[in-house]
């Protein structure tokens, strides 16, 4: 394989990749083959012995799985960009940690909000989403962005990771048209301010509770938007979307679509990983039971809002116990299939007016002040 044919199949893998392996796979049937021949009627019977048989030795029980630890396992650093074609500049606004257990069979996935503000060596002090442009572009550090944003990972949480794999959102919109949607399970109705350029006003975007079959224009809002419900909504919505596209992708015939599938995915991404180790990996989540894959999220119960000298409204570590506790008891958090599941007798009621606090993003008209900024309580349960 040479040449785009290589390139391409380095795409279609890593897109299915991240579907399959971060979604897992329910294993069918039961725990072996069953026993088909049990005896024969007309056998003669045996005498009985003349002495008691030796007992069976007494069964060792199977152990059970050790504490999950990130600082033991093998990490994939997954990074979702805005970058696009022709563009100096971009941001870095998903960043997951993979965890993989392949001895008990077993993963868990780990979001770092955009805004964490952390320091990068050789540079200084910045939100975490600009990691992987400095180190790509300003200090061409060896390895590229994501060698940074991995060395800063591990500066700041302790994680080392093993590869990573870059996600650039120029055609995430194809590669969903091209499955022919997902399906997201949404238990309340979903709501997300937007602005009209073209008419010069704040609108809604909105989707209805129950099973919405999202095309690549409505997948590509309902992982992006974020001006009511923060960066930890945000972050919440796209490992719920993981999961449906991880539906999707091992139940659609994806050999009918491959031609659609390398048009979206030629230029979206770019990994360390060979084609080999990809493909072993995809195998390994292939294996997984949906129970045996975790999802959390640094949220407010760890961090804490922060306005920098320039007037920039990030998030720090207010308690780096409590980080070390979330990444110490991870395998202790909800099932990733679980992520934003919620109560459909309290759902959220939709503002009446434009939150006051979008008037401060560059690049916005001034807002009718109206609702405050997403609750301390709301940010707390980004992590449930």
């Amino acid at each position: 394989m040479k040449g785009e044919s290589r390139r391409r199949f380095v795409g279609i893998v890593a897109g299915l990749l991240t579907a399959i392996f971060l979604g897992g796979c329910q294993t069918i049937g039961g725990s072996g083959m069953p026993q088909i021949f049990v005896g024969f009627s007309t056998a003669t019977p045996s005498p009985t012995p003349a002495v008691s048989p030796t007992p069976a030795p007494t069964a060792t029980a199977t152990p059970e799985p050790r504490p999950f630890d990130f600082h033991q396992t093998s990490n994939l650093l997954v990074l979702g960009t805005d970058r696009r074609a022709g563009w100096t500049d971009w941001r870095t606004d998903s960043i997951m940690i993979v965890g993989l257990d392949r001895e008990y069979g077993r993963a868990a996935v780990l979001s770092v909000p955009r805004d964490l503000y952390i320091e990068i060596p050789g540079y200084g002090q910045a939100r975490i989403n600009q990691v992987d442009y400095v180190g790509e572009k300003i200090l061409k550090v060896k390895g590229g962005g994501p060698a940074l944003v991995s060395q800063v990972i591990s500066d700041t949480l302790g994680l080392t990771t093993d590869h990573w794999i870059r996600i650039e959102l120029t055609g995430f919109r194809d590669f969903v048209d091209a499955l022919g949607g997902v399906t997201v399970h949404l238990d309340c109705p979903f709501f997300e301010l937007i602005y009209d350029a073209e008419n010069e006003e704040w609108t809604y975007f909105e989707l209805p509770a129950g099973d919405v079959l999202m095309d690549g224009e409505t997948a590509y809002r309902f992982v992006t938007l974020r001006y009511l419900e923060s960066d930890f909504g945000r972050s919440r919505r796209q490992r719920q979307f993981l999961w449906a596209l991880r539906n999707k992708a091992i139940t659609a015939d994806l050999i009918l679509r491959l031609p659609e599938l390398w048009t979206a995915f030629q230029d979206t991404f770019s990994t360390d990983l060979s084609i080999l180790q990809m493909l072993d990996l995809a195998k390994f989540g292939l294996s997984l039971s949906p129970e045996n894959i975790k999802a959390s999220a640094l949220t407010g119960k760890q961090l804490e809002r922060y306005i920098t000298e320039s007037g920039a409204d990030v998030l720090k570590i207010a308690d780096t116990a409590a980080v070390q506790a979330l990444i110490d008891n991870i395998w202790d958090a909800p099932a990733m299939a679980l992520t934003n599941r919620a109560d459909p007798d309290a759902c959220r009621t939709k503002p009446d007016h434009v939150p006051s606090y979008l008037s401060t993003i560059p690049g916005l008209p001034n807002a009718t002040p109206a609702a405050p900024e997403p609750s301390q309580a709301e940010e707390n349960q980004a992590g449930e």
